[in-house]
């Protein structure tokens, strides 16, 4: 079987990317039409000279794809991007909801999570068209938080709901155990020992970095512990800063508590993992994830996780395996702060929330190990890479009605 891809990124390598090894994947981004179309944006973009938002950029470059010219493959799977042409089968990885321009993603993000303005959208409703046909085989969210929302969005197409329903699933990504036992880590997880919080989040305002070392800089002066930081400190995304000084407030701190922050700007993955396996407790309070692969990552090695409660975090993490923070959401648990007052309300309650936490984790310490063994017995059961290979392949092979016999 040959797979058409249109990337080798992060996304692809997570989902569908040599996860079948009789498969062989080819990349056909260049085989792509609307690639050419735009290629003059493309070229804006590559020199820097692209006036657009990162989201408008996103949709108008990376979510259309209509072949060219023959791939010679027998199935596509792309991430987010919808295929317009009528004849190859194809199958769609599903992040947030598909399709997802702007208008949409302001639908999502509003207190009350109204769509019915999409109805008449001419973009989504061809698209919508191109999801209902029969080439596309499947619909894989990459949660149910996803999977709920793209409901919603085809709620408002009727004409194309149950051609789609029946293709829709949520398949949560894969992760390989980073240990077998919870011995591996080699910690004591006595008194004693010097409790170690990581963070790992390149986009560091959105993540959370932010707030996580302003809160344990607080608590410090009154327990003791130690925190790796790893990330690029990234500013993706203007709305998640706080403050015209967020930047130089961020690294001062930093850099005033740096004897007790063991600081990297980046770190090979392997590294990264290393450092997971040896600290007690990982930090992920972010404003938004759409689903936070590192969650995974951190679960399978034995380290549980201080997540928000947002999207898909409700799923992968809980009170069971780590710790939620409660922060203001819709009905499709999507964060509320678009406007200024909304961004005032989550930052109090996601620092307030935070405070709460990881205080309470410094004195009650002895839940951290029971829940390292529970992180990892939730990995084996809900992200077994094996039992994913072969729901793929049964994707692969046309049986997704037999595949959501199985799931539901």
């Amino acid at each position: 079987m040959k797979i058409g891809i249109l990337s080798k990124n992060y996304a692809a390598q997570r989902l569908f990317l040599n996860k079948l090894p009789e498969a062989k994947y080819k990349d056909v981004r260049f085989y792509n039409w609307c690639l050419w179309k735009n290629a003059y944006l493309w070229g804006l973009k590559v020199l820097g000279k692209l006036k657009m938002s990162p989201e408008v950029m996103v949709a108008k470059l990376f979510y259309d794809f209509k072949t060219l010219m023959p791939t010679g493959c027998d199935i596509f799977h792309f991430f987010n991007c919808i295929n317009l042409g009528k004849h190859s089968k194809w199958v769609i990885s599903v992040e947030s909801a598909v399709p997802w321009p702007v208008n949409v993603t302001r639908c999502v993000e509003t207190e009350d999570a109204d769509m019915s303005s999409i109805a008449t959208d001419k973009y989504v409703a061809r698209r919508m068209k191109a999801l209902a046909n029969t080439n596309c085989l499947a619909l894989l969210a990459l949660s149910h938080c996803s999977e709920n929302i793209q409901r919603e969005l085809i709620k408002q197409f009727p004409e194309y709901e149950e051609a789609i329903e029946k293709k829709l699933i949520t398949l949560l990504p894969p992760q390989k155990m980073m240990i077998d036992d919870v011995q591996e880590k080699g910690l004591k997880w006595d008194d004693d020992e010097l409790l170690t919080f990581i963070y790992v989040g390149k986009d560091y305002y959105r993540k959370g970095g932010r707030e996580t070392v302003q809160v344990l800089a607080e608590l410090h002066k009154r327990y003791d512990f130690r925190l790796v930081l790893i990330s690029a400190m990234t500013v993706d995304e203007e709305r998640y800063m706080r403050t015209d000084h967020d930047e130089e407030e961020a690294k001062r701190l930093i850099e005033d508590n740096k004897d007790w922050i063991e600081y990297y700007d980046g770190l090979p993955n392997a590294k990264v993992l290393e450092k997971m396996k040896a600290a007690h407790v990982c930090m992920l309070p972010t404003w938004m994830d759409t689903f936070a692969y590192s969650v995974l990552e951190a679960q399978a090695c034995g380290t549980p996780v201080i997540s928000t409660s947002l999207r898909a975090l409700t799923e992968i993490n809980n009170e069971e395996v780590g710790w939620l923070i409660k922060v203001p959401v819709n009905r499709l648990n999507n964060p509320i702060h678009l406007t200024k007052e909304q961004q005032d309300i989550f930052s109090e309650t996601l620092l307030a929330g935070l405070r709460e936490k990881v205080e309470y984790v410094l004195q009650n310490r002895q839940e951290i190990k029971n829940k390292s063994e529970k992180c990892l017995e939730r990995i084996k059961t809900y992200n077994s890479p094996k039992v994913y290979e072969k729901n793929l392949r049964m994707v692969y092979n046309g049986n997704i009605s037999e595949l959501k016999k199985l799931k539901y």
